[in-house]
């Protein structure tokens, strides 16, 4: 847009992807560090994300994680509680599962920006590169289970009602299905542990390796109870707690969702729960 300033100088350029007009010196783009800001979402504030957001019909219910990172929201046209992210939401305008459009075939079609957002809401890492098309397998990791899934899934499955991990699947977590939340302790390991399911059977094989159930709540749809747990670990994690337990300490699976007990009050979690959720635990079952 001007004329060339020299290669450590400010150079006013405009992104070829968002528009945004924005100083580059030359000398950091040969070395990488170019990229635009605003489509990684660094310079946006929190208070222009939520009103980009509520334009969308969607109420955040936290603060703005970043551009490509799931956002708790909900839906203020059918209630409905999900994690989009403000990159899907800027490009696309409103994103609900329970109330958007029907119009599949505008919806793939997809830049890598959206697509990467589309993998990231339902729990899954990318591995490598963006294919190009919504019908090729996209090596990824799947952010609940850490399993690689190598062929991974396509874009089109991903972004249908039943898209996901399906070792998840594979064990009772169905997004559709009627699930519930929950939150245990380990005396022996000294852990604190939170997940969702959609039998009885899961919580019944943690309580057979020694946890004990502190509090549960149910959902009409796991999809619900989801949202509230990824939530869950952004705001442990980002205390600083890491994960108290390693795969093999579980035999059940669920170590991505455990923390140290000493590093975190388990009152507070529940606390945090029922502010986030607004509704209190299920009473206790009569044993």
């Amino acid at each position: 847009m001007d004329d060339y300033p020299g290669a450590g100088k400010p150079w006013t350029a405009r992104c070829i992807h968002c528009g945004a007009i924005k100083p580059k010196k030359l000398a950091h783009v040969q070395k990488g560090r170019g990229g635009c800001s605003n489509c990684a979402g660094r310079d946006v504030s929190d208070e222009f994300a939520r009103k980009t957001m509520v334009e969308a019909d969607l109420e955040p219910l936290v603060d703005y994680p970043g551009s490509l990172q799931p956002w708790l929201c909900r839906c203020m046209r059918c209630e409905h509680v999900g994690t989009p992210t403000y990159a899907k939401v800027r490009w696309r305008g409103h994103q609900c599962w329970s109330c958007r459009s029907e119009k599949i075939a505008d919806a793939l079609r997809l830049d890598e920006e959206e697509a990467i957002a589309s993998m990231l809401e339902k729990a899954l890492d990318p591995l490598v590169p963006y294919p190009g098309s919504t019908e090729k397998p996209w090596k990824a990791r799947c952010r609940r289970c850490e399993t690689v899934l190598d062929p991974g899934p396509t874009l089109h499955n991903i972004r249908g009602v039943q898209g996901g991990c399906p070792v998840c699947a594979e064990r009772g977590i169905g997004p559709t299905k009627p699930g519930y939340l929950y939150l245990l302790v380990h005396d022996g390991f000294r852990a604190l542990k939170w997940g969702i399911a959609n039998i009885e059977q899961r919580l019944a094989q943690h309580v057979s390796q020694g946890w004990t159930l502190v509090a549960r709540w149910d959902f009409d749809l796991t999809r619900d109870a989801w949202a509230f747990e990824r939530q869950i670990k952004s705001w442990v994690r980002g205390q600083g707690i890491p994960k108290a337990l390693t795969a093999d300490q579980m035999k059940y699976g669920g170590h991505t969702e455990t923390a140290y007990l000493a590093g975190i009050d388990v009152e507070a979690v529940q606390a945090y729960i029922v502010m986030l959720t607004g509704r209190s635990p299920e009473p206790p079952q009569a044993s």
